[in-house]
């Protein structure tokens, strides 16, 4: 039970291309219908904060504000109608909508200023998350795992087991081998295509996918990765393309190694207004180019299947992680992150 208003320190997201500040900030209370007061134990961080900050993909309208939407914690309190949780839950936060209620978004405020924030916000001490956007995991559940769960994990396994429809003659190419990537060639291995391709710039990213399970690597830089998928595919192209990164140009291609036919699923996400050039003649032969939403997942059904799959070792989600810091080194983390590192950081509380 919490005793409003209560306050505890946030990252805030002041102005863009800036570090993040550190400020105390209250939450004045009551708990609004759906709400759920959660401590929070690790959060990681994700491409989609780092946009954020940069003001990608156009003027931030609600700055001041918190950021984060993937984390682990503990449920403090409950607000009137939530019964997804109760006290003493530990939880994965996440952005992708469960169930439960939709709850208002939360009020936070410093020196009387309103500090903006979503139904979910991870890079803070404690947050008030709306009812659908937390998921209950057993309490003896690894709690950096929990966080990874609340989008990298989910989305890597869940765009190949939700939507990617990967059989035994398929072969697969995953562009970007991040921490999106590396849980898809994980979860492809699982599927026993004919090939797992991976394709990045970072050559230990790319040894990290040859210890997941993809049986080919390829370093753009090092030559024409459409060449060299087509050399590995008897000249046809990958029937099974998934596309983690958004910039424009890996995008296109991404599209230009699939096979016709063949499937394009996008996960990250390009600028605003970024235009991808695509052969006409290849969408009337059967490409197919769609787009991914946190792999598709529904959080009460696939967090639950995803932590069984790394606790039977099939997906090792733990080996994401390349680096823990204390969350007054979110800074350090945030350029850690800009700098290409492979794998996840995250914020320990």
């Amino acid at each position: 039970m919490i005793k409003c208003p209560f306050t505890f320190r946030a990252a805030i997201l002041e102005e863009n291309n800036k570090p993040l500040v550190m400020r105390e900030i209250e939450f004045p209370g009551p708990l609004q219908p759906g709400q759920v007061a959660v401590k929070l134990f690790y959060s990681g961080i994700c491409g989609k904060q780092l946009e954020e900050i940069n003001g990608s993909p156009g003027p931030d309208a609600f700055l001041p504000h918190l950021l984060g939407h993937e984390g682990s914690g503990e449920v403090l309190d409950i607000g009137p109608g939530v019964t997804k949780v109760k006290e003493g839950d530990v939880v994965v936060l996440h952005w992708m909508k469960g169930s439960g209620i939709q709850s208002s978004s939360p009020l936070y405020y410093y020196k009387g200023k309103r500090i903006n924030a979503g139904w979910v916000t991870t890079f803070n001490e404690y947050a008030i998350v709306s009812e659908n956007r937390v998921t209950p995991v057993d309490r003896k559940a690894d709690p950096v795992v929990a966080a990874l769960l609340g989008c990298v994990g989910t989305t890597g396994v869940g765009v190949v087991i939700n939507e990617a429809n990967i059989q035994p003659f398929d072969t697969v190419v995953i562009y970007g081998c991040g921490g999106v990537g590396l849980c898809a060639v994980q979860a492809a291995r699982m599927r026993h295509p004919r090939c797992v391709i991976a394709v990045d710039l970072n050559e230990r990213a790319l040894t990290l996918a040859k210890e997941f399970g993809a049986t080919h690597t390829i370093n753009p830089s090092k030559g024409d990765p459409v060449k060299a998928v087509r050399d590995l595919t008897s000249g046809k192209g990958a029937s099974k393309v998934i596309i983690t990164t958004g910039h424009p140009k890996a995008i296109e291609t991404g599209i230009n190694t699939s096979s016709a036919p063949g499937d394009c699923i996008m996960i990250g996400n390009p600028p605003k207004g970024a235009v991808i050039p695509v052969d006409g003649t290849s969408i009337l032969s059967k490409r197919t180019i769609r787009g991914s939403q946190g792999g598709g997942i529904v959080p009460e059904r696939d967090i639950p299947a995803y932590f069984a799959l790394h606790r039977e070792g099939v997906v090792n989600l733990d080996k994401l992680v390349s680096s823990v810091f204390k969350f007054d080194q979110i800074n350090e983390a945030i350029d850690a992150m800009r700098s290409g590192i492979s794998g996840r950081c995250v914020v320990k509380f």
